[in-house]
């Protein structure tokens, strides 16, 4: 089944990839860069997934969970890692995330965990 899913991260090439991988498993894909533009895109049209970046300049993952707490029927969040920072992948699950991987990720593995999560 076809979802709507924001990637964000701040590494277009991270955001290609993906877009594409997931484009091709018939998902609707939006990227963007930071974490504003994120909230943005939520605001106008509400996710059923959102793959964010942990660590990125200004606002980072953990910034977008807390905010997306504060909205009605939160969507599900997976965060990704380049940095090996068990406590800030603890804190991402203690927020909402339902699940946390480490760049690179495997786009089939991700897939695969998407069907998983809505099955």
């Amino acid at each position: 089944m076809s979802r709507k899913i924001l990637l964000v991260d701040d590494e277009p090439l991270v955001t290609e990839e993906l877009q594409e991988a997931l484009e091709f498993e018939g998902h609707a894909v939006e990227a963007v860069c930071n974490v504003s533009d994120a909230l943005a895109a939520y605001d106008r049209d509400p996710f059923d997934l959102i793959i964010t970046d942990l660590k990125m300049p200004q606002l980072g993952g953990l910034d977008l969970l807390r905010a997306l707490r504060e909205r009605d029927g939160p969507p599900k969040v997976f965060v990704l890692s380049g940095h090996g920072a068990e406590s800030n992948r603890t804190e991402a699950m203690d927020l909402g995330a339902e699940d946390c991987f480490s760049k690179p990720v495997d786009p089939d593995m991700l897939a695969e965990r998407i069907a998983c999560l809505f099955n």
